[in-house]
């Protein structure tokens, strides 16, 4: 059995991400996965927790020492080794493989010797220490063409993997809830948090004032003296739900007519960082259409979205898409897009990065 250190900046007990997913992944393929939470101030000790999910383990671990980064490199790493044997010694058995989704800590992969380390960067603004995560990896891999272009420039084995989408098994909608979707004929639904400053408002704010025969389901965590409660929380049209439960999604996505997207990207690396937006694979997973703003990695993939190059045309297509439904999720086009999301599950998107380290290291993941 491979024993797998996974390094993330996310803990284990939040939303549920790539990190996360991979984990679960992996657990279900058999092999034993530790899912290294970000540090813990408050305990003095590497804890090792049960998850719900066999195999697979959470560590929570207070920092290895202060001031690490600054050490000279043959003192961080070898504390950062004895800190290996110790949660060896604490798991009853030895770390394989060490995969890393962040390069703040740990991102001088040296201190893993010579097992199969894996550099996995996602998120383009994760830019701490991407030369020696990179050169120190066996293996790396990306999500976009804008980070492997980074990685690229200290280690030429770096693959893009595409993001993954989770198969969850749905919660039903209450009747409540159920109600919310019957007030008009056409819902149209956002996911995500509601706060985040690359969300173009004026973009939603137009769809708002114009669609008072549509109602919109904001689906995410927001703040009341932010500027999209404070402009159009008092709407009829607006159904604010709040953050929900992960597995409540996919029926609320079911439930609509269409899906929205709407970034603002105000210059050139907010463009790149909003290149490959995670929810889009959890969207094309539901099969309803797809209203989006430009996003490069989709680019080449316009059969799956509704996408403007110019947010300026944002409008016109979608007042096109809401006047021809029937055609935008008849069956031939709802199928294609669940196609496209099922052929890159978290399954699937492991089977092609353990082909990949097979082909490039002498190591196995699986």
């Amino acid at each position: 059995m491979n024993n797998v250190l996974i390094i993330s900046p996310e803990e284990w007990n939040g939303h549920f991400v790539s990190k996360h997913h991979y984990a679960i992944t992996l657990a279900k393929k058999g092999a034993r996965v530790y899912f290294l939470d970000p540090p813990k101030s408050e305990i003095n000790d590497i804890k090792i927790l049960n998850t719900d999910y066999e195999n697979l383990y959470q560590v929570q671990s207070p920092i290895v020492s202060k001031g690490l980064q600054y050490m000279p490199k043959i003192l961080r790493i070898n504390l950062q080794r004895k800190w290996l044997d110790k949660l060896e010694s604490k798991i009853g058995c030895e770390i394989n493989t060490v995969w890393l989704f962040e390069n703040s800590r740990f991102y001088d992969l040296d201190f893993a010797k010579d097992r199969l380390k894996i550099y996995h960067q996602v998120d383009l603004n994760q830019n701490f220490h991407i030369k020696e995560a990179s050169k120190s990896a066996d293996i790396s891999f990306c999500t976009t063409d804008y980070i492997k272009y980074e990685i690229e420039k200290y280690s030429k084995k770096v693959y893009k993997i595409h993001h993954g989408v989770a198969n969850v098994d749905a919660k039903k909608l209450t009747e409540n809830q159920n109600e919310l979707f019957t007030k008009r004929k056409i819902n149209v639904a956002y996911i995500g948090n509601l706060d985040i400053p690359y969300l173009d408002i004026d973009i939603l704010g137009s769809l708002f004032k114009k669609y008072s025969n549509i109602t919109f389901h904001l689906v995410g965590s927001y703040s009341e003296n932010k500027n999209l409660f404070k402009k159009y929380g008092k709407l009829d049209n607006i159904v604010w739900w709040k953050k929900v439960e992960s597995n409540l999604i996919p029926s609320i996505l079911q439930k609509s007519d269409i899906l929205l997207l709407a970034y603002r990207a105000n210059n050139d690396f907010e463009k790149k960082q909003l290149a490959s937006p995670h929810k889009l694979m959890e969207y094309l997973s539901s099969g309803k259409v797809v209203m989006s703003t430009y996003t490069d990695e989709y680019k080449d993939r316009r059969n799956l979205l509704e996408m403007v190059d110019d947010p300026k045309d944002y409008l016109d297509r979608f007042e096109q898409v809401v006047n021809n439904l029937a055609f935008y999720n008849s069956y031939e086009k709802m199928k294609e897009r669940i196609d496209f999301a099922k052929s890159h599950s978290y399954s699937n998107q492991l089977e092609k990065i353990n082909k990949l380290v097979k082909q490039n290291t002498n190591k196995v993941l699986l």
